[in-house]
């Protein structure tokens, strides 16, 4: 990792900053990344390459920011960011982007609101029983739908339009992006005389507590496999993230179908083939209204 030193930081609280926002509401204490780096508008190029841009801007030697995931590659010149989703199958829809945005803003909002929200206790992603006892019976799991997702409508930290807005099946994978980003620095490559300069290009986010959020709806998840685990007692084998494994009879099938319902959750039921013990079906299991 680099010395801090040898990178170009630019700290969130850097630059101009409106008192109101257009809504009525106080702004953030710290501006947003457009604040920080001065851009005035974002424009989605869906289906264009951007090596078109990047190679004017080089032959130009123009003073440019360029940054590739392999979801998105962003090129920030003259107050402008212009955004291009990979033609890839992992590239996002033009058309989802605008969640990144608004679950930025609406967190931030969710922190304004409640100024004494703090971070839970911190607990495992994962979870084993090691005492479980496998010598019968057979393994099922229960994984839980769009975990994060419904977790942070839950806590408030999204609206409840932004929830309903979002909730296509497409949206997966958006949705987790737009929370996992939350607080994070960005890290840009900077181009200047046609060349790419050795020092990255730090966009700093300095509110700390976003992150904190982000890692707070995880442990919530984490929390609930735990209840479920103390539930199931030595009928619990294990907890992966977002799905819970144990020995599969009627009983133990209910008391977490229970559990989430009683907690409003959806999810599906994991079936696993006897010679393998590999996952090779779904049991969708509907427990809504």
């Amino acid at each position: 990792m680099s010395e801090i030193s040898n990178e170009e930081v630019v700290p969130e609280n850097q630059g101009n900053i409106e008192e109101l926002q257009s809504d009525g509401e106080q702004s953030s204490l710290y501006p947003s990344k457009k604040d920080a780096l001065q851009i005035i508008d974002s424009v989605v190029k869906g289906g264009r390459d951007p090596k078109v841009l990047i190679n004017k801007l080089l032959n130009k030697k123009k003073e440019f920011l360029m940054r590739e995931t392999k979801y998105l590659t962003t090129v920030i010149v003259d107050g402008m960011e212009y955004i291009y989703p990979n033609k890839n199958e992992d590239g996002f829809n033009p058309r989802m982007l605008w969640l990144f945005s608004v679950v930025q803003s609406e967190a931030k909002k969710f922190l304004e609101r409640n100024p004494e929200w703090s971070m839970p206790s911190k607990l495992p992603v994962n979870l084993t029983n090691y005492d479980y006892d496998d010598s019968y019976g057979k393994l099922t799991g229960t994984d839980i739908n769009s975990a994060y997702w419904n977790i942070a409508h839950k806590m408030g930290v999204i609206t409840d339009t932004t929830y309903s807005n979002a909730q296509d099946p497409k949206y997966k994978r958006v949705r987790l992006a737009a929370l996992a980003i939350l607080g994070r620095n960005i890290s840009y490559n900077k181009f200047k005389d046609g060349k790419k300069q050795t020092k990255p290009f730090i966009y700093e986010n300095q509110e700390k507590r976003l992150k904190q959020l982000y890692q707070a709806i995880r442990y919530q998840c984490y929390q609930m496999m735990n209840e479920i685990a103390g539930l199931l007692k030595n009928e619990f084998e294990a907890y992966r993230t977002d799905c819970i494994y144990y020995r599969d009879t009627k009983q133990n099938r209910k008391i977490v179908h229970d559990y989430l319902t009683k907690h409003g959750f959806e999810f599906k039921q994991l079936v696993y083939d006897d010679e393998d013990d590999s996952n090779n079906d779904v049991e969708n299991v509907d427990n809504t209204d």
